[in-house]
């Protein structure tokens, strides 16, 4: 199957290519990138573990317009942890990069200054302050449509019933996101 998805985008790539009459049109599944629930720029103990990283990326964006970047910058690593552990529980491998388009629809747009100001934002918050408040909030609890429906399983079929790795470890999938992304060792 692979193999053969390979060999129909080349095709479907060499004959747009050839062409100068071809338009380019792109398919989005319904729910892809969608937030479950519409959120402002708010501190890490307003942030509930049913929020899925758009939401918190949308709360995070308004944080970097306001200029309140440590904020933002906690956000960041709240919505990163939760994307992380969602790419461990979603089947379709090419959904996961939901969360690199959704940070390149956040941060691609932002004028240079904003950016670095964030960027220093997050190079000064440190885990002792994120990491309890993230182990707090604990896994996520919603369901990661705006993943599932981001991937080409949203168009070709689910490998799995409801999108999601069968037999699914979610204290592992929990511990390792928060040490890969905040750097918070639950264990000690």
């Amino acid at each position: 199957m692979k193999k053969s998805l390979v060999i129909y985008t080349a095709i479907l790539v060499l004959t747009a290519c050839g062409s100068t009459d071809n338009k380019v049109v792109n398919y989005e599944a319904q729910g892809n990138l969608s937030h479950s629930q519409s959120m402002q720029c708010v501190e890490i103990s307003e942030v509930s573990n049913k929020n899925n990283p758009v939401d918190i990326f949308i709360g995070l964006s308004q944080c970097i317009e306001n200029n309140n970047y440590n904020t933002a910058a906690q956000l960041y690593f709240v919505g990163m942890s939760y994307g992380y552990f969602d790419t461990k529980r979603v089947s379709d491998k090419t959904a996961h990069q939901a969360v690199s388009v959704l940070r390149m629809n956040v941060f691609g747009s932002l004028p240079q200054d904003k950016l670095e100001s964030f960027q220093a934002a997050l190079e000064l918050v440190s885990t002792d302050a994120v990491c309890p408040s993230i182990v707090k909030l604990g896994p996520p609890e919603y369901m990661p449509t705006y993943m599932i429906q981001h991937g080409m399983g949203a168009f070709t079929g689910q490998a799995t019933k409801d999108g999601l790795v069968e037999d699914f470890n979610a204290v592992s999938a929990w511990s390792d996101s928060l040490l890969t992304v905040a750097k918070c060792d639950v264990e000690s």
